[in-house]
């Protein structure tokens, strides 16, 4: 493996007449990436219209790792245009630096600008273990200006990450600048001994475990090894990527899918372990003799993510080998991402644009399988704001969760176009359809290839740990509602403001050809069956391009009767959604308030039957329709997630709490209510209902009582 410097020295040299010599640093272009992590992970000196001499001069006093030199083109958007130029060649400069490299640990020499292989040649030569320039022989056609300008951002922005070597960071930005890029440009010369590839399962450092000779690999030198496992449940991965409508064609998604899976392996590679925790019970599925346990890791960037890894107890009574089979079994899971295109014959997803997404860029909707932790890993990352990784990808959104790093200035890069068409819509992008029909993308290179059919063909309910774009959260643990400030939230009042109080559905149309559902009934609390019924129908046949026969949908029949949608909808949106999973109590609680309900019942496995179908016939339709669903704050302290994780719903009123806040003595355990056929909670106000009833004060009372045991998660049908 290529190694790289643990700390980056960057001498950024600027000539030309478009930018200013006062500016210091300002007005970086791409190189702009590692000014902020001054004192960090870089230091960046920068000279501006200085000699070759002076240049050299501060080679030799300062012996920089990095070298970036730009001649002629200016950083702002107004130097982006379709005939800005590449700038003069600096061959005269170079030969004079020339000299002055012979001697230095000088990593990459970064050239924006154009460059004869000759003098690459003669840089590498000089002791630059990598050069990165732009062909003189063959210069980028219009807009070469702006590809430099995208390419170089994202190509710096993936080495802030402390993992990515120089050839690594090149690879997974050729398949960004090729994802994004729907004119065919060029991309800058790779001048180098070794080839850029996206990181894989062999970038994997091996440990060093009293012992044991690793020096051919875990699997060798392990006994066991291979009965390691991760336990990672497969979710879907829903993407606001900058662009337009052509995003989602085999090829380019292909690109974006290596680069997907190239940046979470940059992530877990180096991952370190923070805490782990034996499980109480043993997976049925594991090999014999085989233990788990909970581990709790940090990525390179710092994100945290809790998975399951299973092995026998030679292997996880070793922390160092527990932290080498993590990082193996992560990257190997992560490199079975696998992007998906949208149904045959289903309408291509138009553009938008909203303040809340991507700074205000152009966006559209993409799809991917993958597994939970990644979704939850990436939804971290989202949220910090000086993670760029994403951003050099051209990912506006994970999820309900926006891109926090994203800037004006990114948005305006990553915007235009040479010959751009009408600009999108400034409304949310609407989710994609997650049905099974969806077909896998193609492959953009062998950064996926492991594993990858497998994981096309492994099914993932649109609930699993599945977002919409814009709306609702992922599956998360028992009881857990969803955030107050997702960017659905953010999306969907933008919208509201706009269209006078009605749901994200009703916006206008994006897009010129796409037919684009539009939701026409009203709010739930005034919706009739019909009307319910009938917007169901429209959603399913337009957005996800099932064919629907309204005078007999729906088609399932539950406990002798035809299936009573609205009522298992109207009853899952009221309990925080389907998001919420086994913290809805779905027999004792959804069931009897449906028309299939009869006291006298013998269904066995109703809980997970209401689930399926639910999925089946409700899940999109509900994260299409995120007013519908209520439950984000705990009822006692107000706060959501960021307080606790401990989410219950109460048996009587359905309301939210953390069980940590509700201080009542006596009450047990977390896990006495939260597990399959655990006890049944009533909050502190329906515990007080009785007594404030009797006392004569009519809040007391709560909207409603119901029964029910916990649900019935663990039963077969």
């Amino acid at each position: 493996m290529v190694s790289r410097p643990t700390h980056w020295r960057v001498l950024a040299a600027f000539s030309g007449p478009c930018l200013d010599p006062n500016a210091g640093l300002k007005d970086l272009g791409s190189v702009a990436e590692l000014a902020d992590l001054v004192g960090l992970g870089a230091d960046v000196r920068v000279l501006r219209g200085k000699t070759p001499v002076e240049v050299a001069a501060q080679l030799a006093s300062w012996q920089p790792n990095l070298l970036y030199l730009c001649a002629g083109t200016g950083p702002g958007p107004a130097d982006m245009d379709a005939g800005a130029g590449m700038g003069a060649g600096l061959e005269d400069a170079l030969a004079a630096l020339e000299p002055a490299l012979e001697g230095l640990d000088v990593d990459a020499v970064y050239v924006d600008a154009l460059l004869g292989s000759d003098h690459a040649r003669r840089l590498r030569g000089a002791g630059a273990a990598h050069v990165v320039h732009w062909d003189a022989a063959a210069p980028p056609g219009p807009g070469g200006a702006l590809a430099a300008a995208r390419f170089g951002h994202a190509f710096f922005a993936l080495l802030r990450n402390a993992s990515a070597t120089v050839p690594e960071a090149f690879s997974v930005a050729a398949h960004a600048a090729r994802a994004g890029d729907a004119g065919a440009q060029a991309l800058p010369v790779f001048a180098s001994d070794a080839r850029p590839a996206a990181p894989g399962l062999d970038s994997v450092p091996l440990p060093r475990v009293p012992g044991l000779d690793l020096a051919n690999g875990a699997a060798v030198g392990v006994p066991g090894w291979e009965a390691v496992r991760l336990l990672a449940p497969r979710a879907e991965l829903r993407l606001l990527a900058t662009g337009r409508a052509t995003l989602n064609d085999a090829q380019r998604l292909g690109h974006l899918g290596e680069a997907l899976r190239a940046l979470l392996v940059l992530e877990v590679r180096q991952a370190r372990l923070a805490g782990r925790n034996a499980c109480e019970r043993t997976p049925a599925h594991l090999p014999p003799g085989c233990n788990a346990t909970r581990c709790a890791l940090r990525s390179a960037s710092g994100a945290a993510a809790s998975v399951v890894l299973g092995g026998p107890l030679s292997v996880l009574a070793e922390e160092a080998l527990v932290q080498h089979a993590l990082r193996q079994t992560l990257v190997a899971d992560a490199l079975a991402l696998q992007m998906r295109l949208p149904p045959p014959g289903a309408p291509a997803p138009a553009a938008r644009a909203s303040a809340a997404v991507a700074a205000g860029a152009p966006v559209v909707d993409a799809l991917a399988l993958t597994s939970v932790w990644a979704v939850h890993l990436l939804r971290t990352l989202c949220q910090d704001s000086g993670y760029r990784g994403l951003v050099a990808l051209g990912i506006g959104a994970v999820g309900g969760t926006a891109v926090a790093a994203f800037t004006t200035a990114d948005a305006s890069r990553l915007a235009s176009q040479p010959g751009d068409v009408a600009a999108a819509q400034a409304e949310p992008a609407q989710p994609q359809p997650a049905e099974g029909a969806c077909a896998p993308a193609a492959s953009g290179g062998g950064g996926g290839g492991g594993g990858g059919a497998d994981a096309a063909a492994e099914g993932a309910s649109p609930g699993d740990a599945s977002d919409t774009d814009n709306d609702a959260p992922p599956m998360r643990k028992a009881g857990m509602p969803r955030k107050r400030a997702s960017l659905g939230e953010a999306g969907g009042a933008a919208v509201r403001a706009r269209t006078g109080g009605r749901g994200r559905g009703q916006g206008a149309r994006g897009g010129a050809a796409a037919s684009a559902w539009r939701s026409g009934r009203p709010r739930l609390a005034e919706c009739s069956e019909g009307e319910f019924l009938s917007d169901l129908c429209a959603f399913l046949q337009t957005r996800c391009g099932r064919q629907v026969d309204a005078d007999t949908f729906p088609d399932a029949v539950l406990n002798g009767s035809r299936l009573d949608l609205f009522g298992l909808y109207r009853e899952v949106v009221t309990r925080g959604g389907f998001t919420v999973g086994n913290g809805i109590n779905w027999k004792g609680q959804v069931f009897p308030r449906m028309r299939n309900y009869t006291a006298t019942n013998r269904m066995t496995g109703v809980g997970n039957a209401l689930k399926r179908l639910y999925q089946r016939y409700l899940v999109e339709y509900e994260q299409a329709h995120p007013e519908d669903v209520t439950g984000d704050a705990c009822s006692l302290c107000g706060g959501t997630d960021e307080v606790a994780g401990d989410w219950i719903s109460c048996d009587a009123c359905s309301a939210w709490v953390h069980f940590s806040c509700d201080q009542r003595p006596g009450l047990g355990t977390f896990k006495d209510y939260a597990r399959a056929g655990g006890e049944p909670y009533v909050c502190v106000r329906c515990a007080q209902a009785p007594r404030a009833a009797a006392a004569g004060d009519p809040d007391g009372d709560p909207e409603g009582s119901e029964g029910g045991g916990a649900d019935d998660e663990e039963e077969e049908d």
